[in-house]
């Protein structure tokens, strides 16, 4: 009789546990973009700036980003995939506390001109809208317990930051574009 109370106090220790540090709900979107010019020895740059928030319902479980990478990735006129790997502004790992959001900073430096159709400078002044991939790493924390890292993935599409106005320097448009896994 002991050994299958034992069994079943065991087993409920692992199943609150697993409940208690089960991966909660995260969402991304982009929420803010613009874009610039950069002009240096080795010719110009189209930089285009973006802002991912990360948003944590959870009122328990606060997330640890142990990786963060951002790529954006467009059809061409020859319907083949591009992709340009974006610089995070923040440094990684770093921690989310619960019910909260973060905006995680991002740069892609567009040295191909090809990339975004003329590269904003042809076609009215405004390339076609691209997709925003988001891929990392995380790990829960309820009080002082950590889960065992997970893989997220999620695509924004389509993201237009441009105005449309042309010239150096674009401002934000004010949508924002929500993400899927």
């Amino acid at each position: 009789m002991a050994a299958i109370a034992g069994t079943l106090a065991a087993s409920a220790i692992v199943i609150v546990t697993s409940v208690v540090l089960s991966p909660t709900r995260i969402s991304f979107s982009v929420t803010g973009g613009g874009a610039s010019i950069s002009r240096s020895a080795g010719g110009q740059a189209f930089l285009l700036n973006l802002t991912i928030a990360a948003d944590n319902p959870s009122h328990r479980a606060g997330v640890q980003y142990l990786a963060f990478a951002v790529s954006l990735q467009q059809f061409t006129a020859r319907n083949r995939m591009e992709s340009v790997e974006a610089t995070v502004q923040d440094g990684v790992p770093f921690y989310q506390p619960p019910a909260s959001s973060r905006n995680v900073l991002v740069t892609a430096s567009l040295v191909n001109k090809n990339f975004f159709g003329a590269s904003h400078g042809g076609g009215g002044g405004r390339g076609p809208p691209f997709t925003v991939v988001v891929k990392g790493q995380v790990r829960f924390k309820v009080w002082l317990a950590y889960s065992r890292p997970y893989d997220v993935a999620v695509e924004c599409a389509p993201v237009d930051v441009f105005s449309g106005a042309g010239g150096a320097k674009t401002s934000p448009k004010s949508t924002m574009v929500k993400c899927i896994p």
